[in-house]
């Protein structure tokens, strides 16, 4: 069957800017539950079509605000020691994950339809290039020997992330710093003395 093509004018990045904008503004302001279509278009000043032909929704439009703001990630810098930088790493992580914005990313994410493009988007874009990067990092410290393990690489990255991921969405202890050492240690630890 041949795809349609969406009727209309192409999109203008001028009206994307600035819905982008004022959906920001409102996510600041009341938070995610509280975005409309309506409240976004009267605040950019744009059509509600206008808004329906970047996004099918206005939790697609918080979600596309909210990765907008999420804190730059650093490139991936390499050290003598793939565990210090697997710190580092897990550190930078959580520094993004712990500011409102990456709070309220995490929970759209959470709560998004899994077969949305904005969930695709978020999951690809930074929750699977943060874990790609891990799994590059680990394979270092496997092969120098600074971690002794016969568990599967992605059971180990699971023990790295899965403790964030949990943290963010039960929100029963906050997202530091010490978080970010102590699961390193533990994981270093507990690989290391495994029988």
């Amino acid at each position: 069957m041949a795809e349609t093509k969406k009727r209309g004018r192409p999109r203008s990045a001028k009206a994307e800017a600035a819905i982008l904008k004022a959906a920001r503004e409102l996510l600041d302001e009341a938070g995610p539950a509280r975005l409309t279509i309506e409240a976004v278009a009267t605040r950019a000043r744009v059509g509600k079509p206008t808004i329906y032909r970047y996004w099918a929704n206005a939790r697609e439009l918080a979600m596309a605000a909210l990765m907008a703001r999420m804190p730059e990630r650093a490139g991936m810098k390499t050290s003598q020691s793939a565990i210090a930088d697997l710190r580092t790493h897990v550190r930078g992580l959580i520094a993004r994950f712990a500011t409102t914005r990456g709070r309220q990313s995490a929970l759209m994410l959470a709560t998004a339809e899994r077969d949305s493009e904005m969930f695709k988007a978020f999951r690809n874009q930074v929750v699977m290039t943060g874990r790609e990067e891990g799994r590059a990092i680990l394979l270092r410290a496997i092969a120098a020997g600074e971690v002794n393990v016969d568990m599967p690489l992605e059971t180990l990255l699971d023990l790295v992330y899965g403790p964030i991921f949990f943290r963010l969405l039960t929100v029963h202890a906050p997202l530091t710093q010490d978080f970010a050492d102590e699961i390193v240690a533990t994981l270093v630890e507990g690989v290391s003395t495994r029988a």
